[in-house]
């Protein structure tokens, strides 16, 4: 990373919202460790520097969050011997890494080139399996419908509609003469 005394106030705001944007998504996937969240961190901003030294017009804090994803998706699916969906660590990747206490029991390996613990390799890919869909048979036993009062009259009033054919033609007799009526009224 060039310098900070190299960098103006605005790189600078720049650079310290990038490395705000890592050590907050570090954060979320609860890595407490403050050391370690630094190491990460620099490391992730120095790979950011370069991306942003070469394409124009990239904001640092992008450049930074897209090497995170991107290094924390490698570093999954290479522990998970799973290729991942677009090269990415969806939500059943972060969900096998709070299964498998990534916080309590592995800070140390996260990120880390192999060779893992093979318990934590075995409780990742448990993890990351159990994370996935998973199909239920599932029972839905019908209820009878709630009407309110409303409802209630007008289901009584549409069963003796249909009991009593003379009335279901009045109404509809006395629909097609209101509707003329206002037809009447509106165009003449």
């Amino acid at each position: 990373m060039k310098s900070s005394l190299t960098l103006t106030e605005r790189e600078l705001e720049e650079w310290e919202e990038a490395y705000a944007a890592v050590e907050s998504y570090l954060q979320a996937l609860r890595i407490r460790n403050r050391l370690l969240i630094a190491e990460k961190v620099q490391k992730i901003l120095n790979r950011a520097q370069e991306r942003v030294a070469k394409e124009a017009g990239l904001k640092p804090r992008t450049a930074a969050m897209e090497e995170t994803l991107g290094e924390i998706a490698m570093w999954t699916q290479s522990v998970l011997g799973e290729p991942l969906e677009k090269g990415r660590m969806a939500a059943r990747g972060r969900l096998a890494l709070w299964l498998a206490d990534m916080s309590g029991k592995w800070q140390g390996v996260f990120l880390m080139p192999e060779p893992w613990p093979g318990e934590f390799i075995k409780a990742m890919r448990s993890s990351y399996f159990v994370a996935g869909p998973g199909l239920a048979e599932l029972k839905m036993v019908p209820h009878p419908l709630e009407l309110s009062m409303l409802g209630e009259g007008a289901a009584l009033w549409y069963e003796a509609m249909d009991r009593r054919p003379i009335v279901r033609k009045i109404f509809a007799a006395l629909l097609i003469s209101l509707l003329f009526s206002a037809l009447w009224f509106l165009l003449f």
